[in-house]
């Protein structure tokens, strides 16, 4: 079996017993034997609880007229009345629209681009060339945004190499301010976030070809199929179980639409269309008023409750389709 199929297997009939198998004497004994690498665990288990468990006590904030002083005990409690403050505010609907909007553009474009990429470099037949053509596209993941953006700044820039080259070959007269045209942002936007993700998002399409039986591709061309029909017939089935779970991740972060590159390449020409929930949350927390605070958690609180409901829905629908699911 395959290490695509083992992840993606569905529950059997005996899916109660092997449930109780888990904490039973075996699992109990396996442990034991090797207590020496579930020690490995427990730095990230640390981590996790340090940075993703204990910070949820700061929920009640969203629900309280937060006062530092006071604490979480002494704050009052308001109820929802910070959701309403929040989502009556003007800058909840344009910040709502931007976010879905980018969120959009990304799934339709890097989720897609990744599959087709990894299609074609599958198709080479030089290692050495397929090799570095991978390794050259997975270089700008360990590029932070923060350097990724003043690449891009001085790329685009008015004194920058694509205004020089384009007036050079004729094609404009002036330098155009790309990252000041809403008109452009998008597209530079949605651009560089494939640019820094094809590589790494191409690694588990082309693990999971790695599985591949060569048989299935030497008897589809003992019957005539060509690369193409190789690649539609044999390679995107035997990827559509990987497929269907990262569509599951990425539309449970729709209401992420990047943080980090929005909030690095926005500016105040483009903050209009460039502002998303991410963005608005900080903002909020830091604009000194202690109310804002209490506002701050309820927005964040939303996104994140809206999150999980897409997760849970679009993982409940891959489940009941039999394409495999994360719980």
């Amino acid at each position: 079996m395959t290490a695509n199929q083992v992840l993606t297997k569905q529950p059997d009939a005996d899916s109660k017993k092997d449930s109780h198998r888990l904490f039973g004497p075996e699992r109990r004994k396996l442990m034991k034997k090797y207590r020496a690498l579930y020690l490995f665990l427990v730095p990230g288990a640390i981590i996790l609880i340090l940075f993703a468990y204990l910070p949820m006590i700061g929920m009640v904030m969203a629900f309280q007229q937060y006062d530092p002083v006071s604490g979480f005990l002494g704050s009052k409690w308001v109820g929802f009345d910070n959701f309403i403050r929040v989502f009556n505010s003007p800058d909840f609907g344009r910040a709502m629209r931007n976010t879905l909007v980018i969120s959009f553009l990304k799934l339709i474009f890097g989720f897609s681009m990744p599959i087709i990429f990894s299609l074609l470099l599958n198709e080479l037949r030089n290692y050495r060339f397929k090799k570095t053509v991978q390794t050259m596209i997975y270089i700008p993941n360990f590029v932070s945004w923060v350097i990724a953006s003043g690449i891009w700044y001085s790329l685009l820039g008015d004194t920058g190499i694509v205004n020089n080259l384009l007036i050079q070959l004729g094609i404009i007269d002036e330098s155009i301010l790309f990252m000041q045209s809403k008109a452009l942002f998008y597209p530079i936007i949605i651009f560089t976030d494939l640019w820094k993700s094809l590589g790494y998002n191409t690694i588990f399409y082309m693990a999971a070809m790695s599985s591949i039986p060569v048989e299935h591709y030497e008897a589809a061309m003992i019957d005539g199929a060509g690369r193409y029909k190789q690649a539609i017939y044999i390679t995107l089935p035997a990827l559509s179980k990987t497929i269907v779970l990262l569509f599951i991740l990425q539309v449970g972060n729709l209401l992420s639409a990047g943080f980090d590159q929005l909030w690095t390449m926005s500016n105040l020409a483009v903050r209009d269309i460039a502002d998303i929930l991410d963005t608005a949350v900080l903002r909020t927390l830091t604009s000194g008023s202690i109310n804002d605070l209490s506002n701050g958690a309820a927005l964040g609180m939303f996104k994140s409750v809206v999150a999980l409901l897409l997760f849970l829905i679009t993982n409940w629908i891959a489940n009941k389709l039999d394409q495999g699911s994360l719980i």
